[in-house]
């Protein structure tokens, strides 16, 4: 497929991504990314931070947003333009190591569309992913082509961008462990490893502010971990993100809310189509074994290097409670490379097989199409879309009002029994707690109060409805 086709593909599925707003992080990124002396900028790489150090995602790419007045369209192209990057740089390194044409298009071609990169291309903070994602690609590919200055270069932008990256160099010693490529450039796989020692100092600073959190704590125990890697691989495989949420333990059974989940008939039928597609893939990777064995050798060597990347960079987030499949970024792209290289050893063979391959590809492309949707509610970006919508209008009409208050209190319905989740509670979040108020009012002296932490109506507020006014469903 046409890179340019391709670029048109991804912006098709990913459409709705071009119309999400602000929340959450947003709001504290473009707060801190703001300059106002040369100084600014410059403390924008300064490793002194009480957050993650991800300077290039989160200071630099906002940064360039505020030049753009928070133009939502430029911030999303931005991002589907870098992502593209990335997909481009590994096709070539796909190709290049494997040489086989087909196999790295038809790989690009199916991570690119794949429904996990809603968690990545939606919410403009998510940037770090795909900022990670595309420096580390080009510094593979550069590193294939011996221009090793040029594969440092970007390895340290993909370290500016999430700490995952300072696991690149075990990924390459594994990669080439038996090329001479590797034996020509120790100097280089060397330097890899000691930025990466550096790296991992500064990002000490914000990691100590995360894993106070419960549900990021470190826990060492094997069976967390095990539990973790098999839902990751799961999800990489098509199965909905909300799962977890109905398993105590994926070796145990669901809680009973999980069979009124599946009266949910799209959700019933994406979940069937998923097993099937799942199954003929099984067939085919049997098939390989007993009818195409001067092959193993090579799937093996796919295989391993695949499972060995994917736990490589997964790993970080192993032995925490907190599961998301944006993580999934890098580590999908070795499921994929898996899945592409059983489906064209059903297509090179004639009749029926031959078949089956294509029909593997259009099931794939209903899964992930599905997918996309299924995974924009159940992520509640739709709902972030519209709590934007409704606060940009609501704080536009009422500005006066509220700019010359003291408090913004968002109070929640007098309903008996009424989750704050759906209310207070869940603005604070997508506001970002106090950060947005330098997004809608800057420079006004304003503070927000939510009614499910205080109950008291300060004196000077301008009261809002947090159901009626802002959570209200945009039509």
């Amino acid at each position: 497929m046409p890179f340019p086709l391709l670029f048109l593909l991804v912006v098709f599925f990913f459409k709705n991504a071009f119309s999400m707003g602000f929340f959450g992080d947003d709001y504290f990124f473009l707060k801190i990314s703001k300059v106002n002396y040369i100084a600014d900028f410059f403390n924008f790489f300064s490793p002194a931070k009480s957050y993650f150090y991800r300077p290039i995602p989160t200071e630099l790419f906002y940064y360039v947003v505020n030049l753009s007045k928070g133009n939502l369209f430029i911030s999303h192209l931005m991002v589907f333009t870098v992502y593209f990057i990335g997909l481009y740089f590994s096709y070539l390194s796909i190709f290049k190591l494997t040489r086989n044409k087909p196999l790295a298009q038809l790989t690009i071609v199916l991570y690119a569309i794949n429904f996990v990169h809603v968690f990545q291309l939606y919410q403009l903070s998510t940037f770090q992913e795909i900022a990670f994602y595309a420096f580390l690609s080009l510094s593979l590919y550069f590193f294939i082509e011996t221009k090793y200055l040029l594969s440092t270069f970007f390895f340290v932008l993909g370290c500016m961008s999430k700490e995952t990256a300072v696991l690149f160099p075990l990924f390459i010693i594994y990669l080439f462990f038996f090329s001479k490529k590797i034996s020509s450039a120790k100097k280089y796989v060397f330097l890899f490893a000691l930025i990466s020692i550096v790296f991992a100092f500064i990002y000490k600073f914000g990691v100590n502010s995360v894993i106070a959190i419960d549900t990021y704590k470190i826990q060492f125990n094997p069976r967390l971990g095990l539990n973790n890697l098999l839902w990751y691989i799961l999800w990489s495989l098509g199965f909905p993100n909300f799962l977890p949420d109905y398993f105590t333990s994926i070796f145990k059974k669901p809680i009973p809310e999980f069979w009124k989940v599946l009266a949910n008939n799209q959700i019933k039928i994406y979940l069937i189509i998923v097993l099937i597609y799942l199954v003929i893939l099984l067939v085919a990777l049997i098939l390989l074994v007993l009818k195409k064995r001067q092959l193993l050798k090579q799937f093996f060597v796919y295989f391993s290097v695949s499972a060995f990347s994917f736990i490589l960079f997964i790993s970080p987030t192993l032995l925490i409670f907190h599961k998301w499949m944006v993580r999934l970024t890098v580590p999908l792209i070795f499921t994929v490379f898996i899945e592409a290289y059983l489906i064209l050893s059903l297509i090179k063979n004639k009749g029926i097989y031959r078949i089956v391959g294509w029909s593997l590809i259009i099931i794939y492309f209903f899964i992930s199409w599905f997918g996309i949707a299924i995974h924009e509610s159940s992520s509640s970006y739709m709902l972030e879309r519209s709590i934007y919508k409704n606060a940009s209008l609501y704080f536009k009409n009422h500005y006066q009002n509220i700019s010359q208050s003291r408090y913004i209190y968002f109070q929640d319905p007098l309903t008996k029994n009424f989750d704050p989740w759906g209310g207070s509670q869940k603005l604070k979040v997508s506001f970002g707690d106090q950060n947005f108020l330098d997004y809608f009012f800057p420079g006004k002296n304003l503070k927000a109060i939510y009614e499910f932490e205080n109950k008291k109506i300060p004196t000077n507020s301008a009261i809002i409805e947090s159901f009626d006014d802002i959570l209200k469903t945009s039509k």
